[in-house]
């Protein structure tokens, strides 16, 4: 027998849980939520693997499929009805910047409903350093504090990372044309690559598919970035994120930053609402107020140190409390400008009670597309705004689709024109096959993990969170379940991120007896039917 067989063996041997003797409580069964296997298989089936692995530990994992957006979004993000939930994080231009995959989903403070930390992670050193990178603004010292806050989180382990994924999107050729395609991490539903799609018919219309719906319109309210995306197309924004990752001049004309807590403004003087109003820098200086004032679930943090906002002509300086590095991208580059005529009166003319049950489905808004109509779970309809400084090439109707095979189904045959909806890896080869489909890859900066609940007791121990960052089977997932085109990854900022990101760290290897020796040190124990048992 070879030594390095022995050695194996006798490894083996040692960390292999000791049947029989358990001597503390039985763990409980633990509440997987995860997508519907319908219309999200991949997302399913990697839930499904990482189940199937976390049992040979002695773990009693219940899948629970839920249908997204409703009931899956409230369960995750605002009651945190789970112990285990399939996290998928859109990837996007404006997430880049490094705070939205660190600080914002770890501080402590987020863990409220509709936060961003939905698993209730609180560590002091994770707080102080998000804190600091916040007041950081030069690059190179506030990387080296990213960088520390990555090590803090890869020590804790708040979640079983899995992959970062490179979408694969297409177009019909013989439907439309995009010239000068931009990469950016959203690639075909990027607001820069949606202006410059050209249908090749007289209608003008392109029809986009994809198999999530519209959640919220209601900017104080919604939660997905889908929302965002599809709320940035028919509202402004000052700035916003281009392919390069920096902001770019969008409603602003111009932006200097005066100090380390002050930032000015120029907002350009050619600006119309679609109900003929002109938008005006006290729109602006109303919208940040008002969405501060109300709570806006997806930008509250950002607009919590907002001190004071001034107008003077066609100027508007935003004072904050304290220096806030982030605030450029997060705030400037994705709050849509929202039209205080309409706003400010809500509550009287409607007679609701918050602004945040206002559906808002006949929008006011001056952005490069008007909404024209939406079919719940259906279609939704975006008119061009032919007046707009970034005037679009054509209407754009997007499609709901069931699942993603009906989808890829419809782009062959010709009845949409773009899938906005990642191909299943099953597809792709047989796409590239195809003379009329030209294919769109794009790098994701988002990713997949299973975020765990740490108000649990079972994942409240450290140390069942780091025996499990080993008995993730990556490699598998991604060549199994992802088709190839995906890579691991060690830390929620991504290598595909490469300035944030840190090198030095390793992705965990995938190790069920190194898992084991981790529980065993920390005092759990195995029962005849290995099942696993707390520490007496």
């Amino acid at each position: 027998m070879k030594l390095a067989t022995m050695t194996a063996m006798a490894v083996g041997l040692l960390v292999a849980p000791i049947q029989g003797v358990a001597e503390g409580r039985l763990v409980p069964e633990i509440n997987f939520l995860t997508w519907p296997s319908t219309k999200y298989q991949h997302y399913y089936e990697t839930s499904a693997y990482l189940a199937e692995s976390w049992r040979k530990l002695g773990l009693d994992i219940k899948l629970d499929p839920q249908p997204f957006p409703a009931p899956m979004l409230g369960m995750w993000f605002t009651d945190h009805k789970f112990d285990v939930v399939m996290s998928v994080l859109s990837g996007s231009s404006a997430r880049f910047e490094p705070d939205f995959y660190s600080n914002n989903q770890f501080k402590t403070e987020n863990s409220r409903p509709g936060g961003m930390n939905v698993g209730s992670f609180s560590s002091p050193e994770v707080d102080a350093l998000g804190a600091r990178q916040m007041r950081t603004y030069d690059l190179d010292d506030r990387r080296e504090v990213i960088y520390e806050l990555q090590e803090v989180l890869y020590d804790q382990q708040p979640e079983a990372l899995v992959a970062y994924v490179v979408n694969t999107t297409a177009y019909n050729t013989e439907n439309v044309k995009i010239e000068g395609y931009e990469s950016t991490p959203e690639g075909l539903r990027s607001i820069w690559n949606l202006l410059k799609v050209e249908p090749l018919n007289e209608d003008k219309i392109v029809r986009l598919g994809w198999t999530i719906d519209q959640d919220s319109w209601n900017p104080l309210s919604f939660k997905t970035l889908e929302d965002l995306g599809r709320l940035g197309l028919v509202y402004d924004r000052l700035v916003v994120v281009g392919p390069s990752g920096k902001p770019e001049m969008w409603a602003a004309e111009s932006l200097d930053a005066i100090n380390e807590t002050t930032f000015e403004v120029t907002l350009r003087d050619d600006l119309t609402f679609n109900d003929g109003v002109a938008l005006t820098p006290e729109d602006v200086k109303f919208t940040f107020n008002y969405l501060k004032e109300n709570n806006a679930v997806y930008f509250q943090q950002y607009l919590e140190n907002l001190a004071n906002i001034t107008v003077d002509g066609q100027k508007i300086r935003f004072e904050l409390s304290t220096p806030s590095a982030p605030f450029v991208a997060a705030a400037l580059g994705q709050i849509p400008i929202l039209p205080k005529h309409i706003w400010s009166n809500i509550l009287e003319e409607t007679g609701l009670e918050k602004p945040q049950d206002y559906r808002n489905t006949k929008i006011v808004g001056s952005g490069a597309y008007n909404l024209k109509y939406w079919k719940e779970g259906r279609e939704i309809y975006f008119e061009r705004n032919q007046d707009h400084f970034k005037a679009p090439k054509a209407d754009l109707l997007m499609i709901q689709f069931g699942s993603a095979e009906i989808l890829s189904s419809s782009l062959t045959k010709g009845d949409i024109d773009i899938t906005l909806q990642p191909l299943v890896p099953t597809v792709i080869e047989e796409f590239k096959a195809l003379d009329q489909l030209e294919l769109v890859q794009a790098e994701s900066n988002g990713y997949m993990s299973a975020r765990y609940n740490l108000n649990t007791e079972l994942f409240s121990h450290k140390a069942v969170r780091q025996a499990l960052s080993h008995a993730i089977p990556f490699e598998a997932i991604i060549e199994e379940v992802l088709g190839g085109d995906a890579a691991p990854t060690p830390s929620s900022i991504v290598p595909s991120n490469a300035y944030w990101s840190n090198p030095e760290l390793e992705v965990p290897d995938y190790n069920l007896d190194k898992a084991r020796k981790i529980l065993t040190e920390a005092g759990f124990t195995w029962d005849a039917e290995n099942r696993l048992h707390f520490p007496d």
